[in-house]
């Protein structure tokens, strides 16, 4: 049995400051390794119930975790693999049987996180069909579109809470939630329990119906940019069109497409 993990970074423990979030910030390090920990415990506990873990390092370069931080046996995709997967790459080069996601945050347009964005800072808000939507829900469709089902999330409050509503029979795992612009957080150590503990549950009993994920038949994507020009520019990619003085949008059936428009246009 094989599971995937996406892992990012800004809704791992403690976390809440570009400057903590970002190479070159100065407390960058420490929360790498707080993030390749948090990774750790979630491939202990997906060891624990049988499986053969793999783990996209999903957070800006690609090149985050410790590779001497996680169980010897686990596989890790470090960087980009250049296509429209982007934070669920090599997805589609082996039979997983389920897909988790550790690190993961709110979306652009919530406050549940003080480092909420949706794949880039220039965007101000992300829908699809209408409802704002985050990585998570981006990289669950992905799943869906794999027939993977998701069993697992840990993150931000409210992120948790979204992926609760899409998926009633996910496990997640809180590591913080936000009071204002100020982070009230677990300590570090009682996430990586919490998220070993819900891992080792999360692949335990039939995930496969309860956790599946449904694929809407036909998207419309419309980006909010924080400045105009971004609209104007990217109003030329084929098929969009403007929708705003700071959008544009984008409709398809097939979600392959949808993740190119993402891909160029986010």
């Amino acid at each position: 049995m094989k599971l995937y993990i996406s892992a990012d970074i800004e809704g791992s423990a403690s976390i809440m400051d570009w400057d903590e979030a970002l190479p070159g910030g100065s407390k960058f390090p420490y929360f790498t390794e707080i993030m390749t920990k948090e990774v750790a415990a979630a491939c202990v506990g997906a060891q624990k119930a049988g499986y053969d873990v793999t783990v996209k390092d999903a957070h800006c370069t690609g090149r985050n975790i410790d590779p001497e931080g996680i169980p010897e046996e686990v596989t890790l995709l470090r960087g980009w693999t250049g296509n429209m997967l982007e934070m669920m790459g090599g997805l589609d080069e082996d039979e997983y049987d389920a897909v988790a996601f550790t690190g993961y945050h709110s979306d652009a347009w919530s406050d549940g996180n003080t480092l909420s964005h949706t794949m880039v800072r220039k965007v101000n808000k992300f829908t699809l069909n209408g409802k704002p939507a985050s990585e998570f829900v981006i990289n669950a469709y992905i799943a869906a579109y794999f027939n993977k089902p998701v069993v697992f999330l840990s993150g931000d409050e409210e992120i948790c809470k979204v992926a609760k509503e899409m998926i009633p029979g996910i496990t997640t795992v809180s590591s913080k939630s936000f009071v204002g612009a100020a982070a009230k957080t677990k300590h570090p150590t009682t996430v990586r329990r919490e998220i070993q503990e819900g891992m080792e549950k999360a692949l335990t009993g039939d995930y496969k119906t309860k956790c599946a994920v449904d694929l809407p038949e036909h998207f419309v994507a419309e980006v909010e940019y924080k400045e105009w020009p971004e609209a104007n520019k990217y109003s030329n990619y084929p098929g969009a069109k403007r929708s705003g003085l700071k959008s544009i949008s984008f409709e398809s059936s097939d979600y392959v497409e949808v993740l190119r428009f993402i891909m160029f246009c986010l």
